[in-house]
């Protein structure tokens, strides 16, 4: 499941109790379901959004029993709705207590009269109904509007713990079983789509159709899905491959259809097992939904989506949106494998399924797509996301073994499981090799198709194949069960620090576990594949580590290394899992090494590396804002996307700790002045020698440097709002976000309300999406505050999977956090019944805020708000987080000042650039 993530709280940390109860625990095992379902939609009567449903699993016990215990949540039965029969024979319930339900643990408790025999197979029965939902969890509905009718339809969404909402089951991972799906939907529908094919179809005499599924392969309950809709779809001459949308939206899936068709065949080959061979009646079919929770769900066989992420149209979509389409795809389609064909036993390893699906999403795509840019994002996605995520001293483990409740689970569900996960792979991969790595997932596939796996599973299938290829042969001493296995087992990340003797010829290694606050300290190591390379060498591409270092400290030898060659650089195209830090006299050298063109010689994610580890050393105290500021200087020559997505993410967070005091403008010159010479290299218009990765970098350079206030970007996208807005000219795709951004911000009520409409108009779920984002910009608060509770409109182009975005689009421009505490305080009980839990909600208010004043303000209003302990924690979680970030800017404000003013900062001006010709504009900062 590839998740969506509202700004705060994204890393999970350690839970001190996690209560056990939550588990089934239970003797008793499902073998196989069938599942009937008639739903009713707006039928305008007491049956209208509800749905009804049968049951029958087969069942045994490993041990006697007379009690069964299964998963059930707002489901409605009696004990008259149950029957446990064994061949011919009913079995009886219980007379005095036949049935219970424990609504805290969402558990059934089935008693019998006499003991469930081991060994013996029973079939156990349950009539129900149930709710269709609007929570996007379980059964739930959704519309959409065609021709000014509104089509309802019902999807479904069951991982982790929402497979219990639609029918009683063993919700746990590790319960697999055989299901079979019988839908009874409205004649008017289309066919429903399921896991697997149609089997038969039978009409029924009440308007309903019937439709029975062939049996899916052995799987979790929480792999279940269906839809029953008006849906068309595209599909392969075999059907086995199919596109599924909304009609109007059937003539954007030419990308998805294309990619999906590339990506399963190519997935299919490494993994070793082609997917259509792992059931008969199995296909692969991609939905993309109105309203979905996820970002996108691997049910095996029916695989949904967010509409914006899987339907992709080159005329309206930002480039960015063609990389995401291509990267959740392959995220997706790895599950096929990794999770869906051998799942992680419980959510504790998670990592199993979806470390995978984070590396490969774009590994894989690397491979049949690369002119997005995946290669890259490796890096500049994944790692550094895993970073962030791990750098707390109450970050977990990837596996994490407190874990039980709903809520610990979708928590777990974070970066550090699926990033730095993926990185960890990743770092294995480049460890073993190309055919250790591949032979050895294909190994752990085989061995555990169809059951679930454990990391120990994992780690002897690796092992058996480095053996095989003798991959440790420079590792003496060491094995992969191990070196793979602290890494998943610990917390934490290292930093490496060099110190090197260019007289001797010698590097002093040290490690540490890296904190980003410097007061926590401790004792980890961890086992680091070194590898470097050196200016007289030069070889960046061989990313085999020379050694692993599991000591605290190692001297190494070097040759080669000279005042004539000086520099040497560590953790090649950053392929291990750790930040790596230098003596004073290398970081000079390195520093003078990027000057010029010369730095081409340093790989580009090394650059990127050196830029991103900067800035965390600077907030971890590890080195002073004046290194930092002395090392960046290179960012005037340089053009690659990745060096200037790591700069753009550090000066952003930098310029984030000053806001709302006097320090925000020096900041914001000195990373103008930054700036300067690439945007007189990309220009503000789009050309048509751009490469996609051009384009990607244009669009986050301009969004940067308009936010900073630069004349020259401000001036242009206002020209181009302005003319879209009065003549019709649409805005290049890749401009929109910073067009419609600063034309809202320069403009007036008028052009929200336009812009606003065209987000309920258009038929593009992706440029909704970039509407959403930018409408924030807007200056005028009544539509700021009209914004905050627009998803209450009747057909609201807000859509329930949404719900955050206003407040995060507005809570983005810090200038209009004044009108959020506003109106959270004033209408507290209202956004009580937008959000369905306000605790992330007010920890993201927090977050936003930067000043005392505004902590003061927050707390006094906290003191008095009826806003229960969960969403309070949360609160004030936030805002001790927000207070100490403030405390570290305070504290090392006169350090980044000094640098800043004591070099004598002066800003350029700009080229404004017109269809390739370069014309002096004098910019105003």
């Amino acid at each position: 499941m590839l998740r969506c993530y509202l700004a705060f709280l994204g890393v999970l940390t350690v839970t001190a109790v996690s209560d056990t109860n939550y588990r089934l625990n239970s003797p008793v095992k499902p073998s196989s379901y069938i599942i009937a379902i008639t739903p009713y939609f707006d039928t305008n009567d007491e049956r209208a959004f509800t749905f009804d449903g049968e049951v029958s699993i087969m069942v045994s016990t490993d041990t006697n029993t007379k009690q069964i215990k299964l998963h059930s949540e707002d489901l409605i039965f009696t004990a008259d709705n149950i029957t446990v029969t064994s061949g011919q024979f009913v079995l009886p319930l219980d007379e005095t207590n036949p049935l219970e339900f424990d609504t805290n643990y969402t558990f059934a408790y089935i008693n019998m009269q006499n003991e469930l025999q081991a060994g013996v197979d029973y079939k156990l029965k349950i009539v129900y109904t149930g709710p269709i939902r609007t929570d996007l969890n379980g059964f739930y509905r959704n519309y959409y509007i065609e021709n000014g009718v509104k089509k309802w339809l019902g999807a479904t969404q069951m991982e982790p713990t929402h497979a219990r909402k639609v029918f009683p089951c063993f919700d746990e991972p590790e319960y697999k079983a055989i299901f079979t799906l019988v839908i009874d939907r409205p004649d008017s529908y289309k066919p429903t789509v399921a896991n697997t094919h149609l089997a038969d179809t039978v009409p029924l005499a009440n308007g309903y159709t019937r439709e029975i599924f062939h049996p899916s392969p052995k799987m979790s309950s929480y792999l279940v899905a269906f839809l029953v809709s008006e849906f068309e779809g595209r599909l392969t001459n075999d059907t086995q491959f199919g596109v599924y949308a909304r009609p109007d939206a059937m003539n954007q899936t030419d990308y998805a259809f294309d990619f999906g068709l590339r990506v399963v065949n190519a997935l299919s080959d490494y993994f070793g097992i082609d997917y259509y061979s792992t059931n008969a009646y199995l296909k692969l079919d991609h939905v993309g939904l109105p309203d979905f929770r996820a970002g996108a769900m691997e049910n095996w066989g029916l695989v949904k989506y967010r509409e914006s992420l899987l339907l992709y149209v080159p005329e309206e979509s930002t480039p960015y949106f063609k990389y995401r389409v291509a990267q959740i795809m392959a995220h997706e389609t790895t599950h096929m494998w990794f999770g869906d064909l051998v799942t992680c036993h419980w959510w504790s390893n998670t990592w199993l399924n979806e470390g995978f699906a984070d590396y490969f999403q774009d590994y894989i795509t690397a491979l049949i797509e690369p002119d997005v840019g995946s290669a890259d994002q490796l890096v500049t996605g994944s790692v550094y996301d895993g970073y962030t995520a791990d750098e707390s001293p109450t970050s977990p483990a990837i596996t994490n073994n407190n874990v039980n409740s709903p809520a610990e689970i979708s928590l777990h569900f974070g970066k550090i499981t699926y990033q730095k996960a993926g990185s960890i792979i990743r770092m294995v991969h480049h460890l073993v090799g190309d055919d250790a790595f591949k032979l050895g997932l294909q190994s752990y596939l085989k061995a555990n198709q169809f059951e679930v796996g454990y990391p120990e599973n994992l780690y002897t299938a690796l092992h058996q194949e480095v053996i095989n290829a003798n991959a440790f042969a420079d590792y003496p001493g060491f094995n992969i069960v191990d070196v793979m296995g602290q890494w998943i087992a610990k917390a934490g990340h290292p930093i490496l620090t060099v110190n090197i003797d260019y007289e001797n010829e010698t590097a002093t290694l040290t490690q540490k576990r890296f904190y980003i606050d410097s007061s926590h300290q401790s004792n980890e190591t961890y086992p680091i594949p070194i590898t470097y390379t050196t200016e007289l060498v030069n070889d960046f591409t061989n990313t085999k580590p020379a050694f692993i270092m599991n000591e605290e400290s190692q001297e190494l030898n070097l040759t080669g290394i000279s005042e004539s060659h000086p520099w040497i650089i560590f953790n090649i195209q950053e392929t291990g899992f750790y930040r790596v830090n230098y003596d004073e006299h290398s970081w000079q050298l390195i520093a003078n090494a990027l000057k010029g063109n010369a730095r081409e010689q340093i790989h580009h994610l090394n650059r990127a590396k050196i830029v991103n580890d900067l800035f965390a050393f600077v907030y971890a105290d590890e080195v002073k804002f004046d290194r930092l500021f002395q090392v960046l200087e290179f960012l005037s020559d340089e053009t690659d996307y990745s060096v200037w997505y790591a700069a753009i993410q550090g000066l952003n967070k930098l310029r984030a700790s000053y806001l709302g005091s006097d320090a925000q403008a020096d900041i914001e010159k000195y990373a103008l002045k930054l700036l300067d010479g690439i945007i007189n290299n990309l220009g503000y218009d789009v050309r048509t020698t751009d490469s996609f990765v051009t384009l990607r970098n244009r669009m986050q350079v301009l969004e940067f440097a308009c936010k900073l206030g630069h004349q020259g970007c401000i001036d242009k996208s206002v020209e181009l709002f302005e003319n879209f807005k009065e003549t019709g000219v649409e805005v290049p795709p890749s401009l929109r976000p910073v067009t419609y951004c600063n034309g809202l911000r320069h403009g007036d009520g008028d052009d929200y309300d336009f812009l606003y409409q065209r987000m309920k108009t258009t038929n593009v779920a992706n440029e909704a999406w970039v509407i959403g984002d930018a409408l924030g910009c807007s200056n005028d608060e009544d539509k700021l505050r009209s914004y905050l509770v627009s998803m209450l409109e009747e057909n609201s182009p807000i859509r329930t999977q949404d719900l955050a975005t206003p407040l995060a689009s507005i809570l983005g421009n810090y200038e209009h956090v004044h009108v959020v505490l506003e109106e959270l305080k004033q209408n507290y009980t209202l956004w009580t019944t937008i959000y369905p839990s306000m605790d992330t909600i007010l920890g993201t208010v927090a977050s936003a805020l930067h000043t005392e004043a505004e902590f003061i303000e927050f707390e006094t209003w906290l003191s008095g708000c009826q806003c229960g302990a969960q969403a309070l924690t949360s609160a004030k979680t936030a805002l001790d987080q927000a207070r100490a970030a403030t405390k570290w800017a305070d504290n090392h404000k006169q350090d980044i000042m000094g640098s800043l003013r004591n070099h004598a900062l002066v800003v350029t001006p700009s080229l404004y650039i017109v269809f390739g010709v370069a014309t002096a504009m004098i910019c105003r900062y």
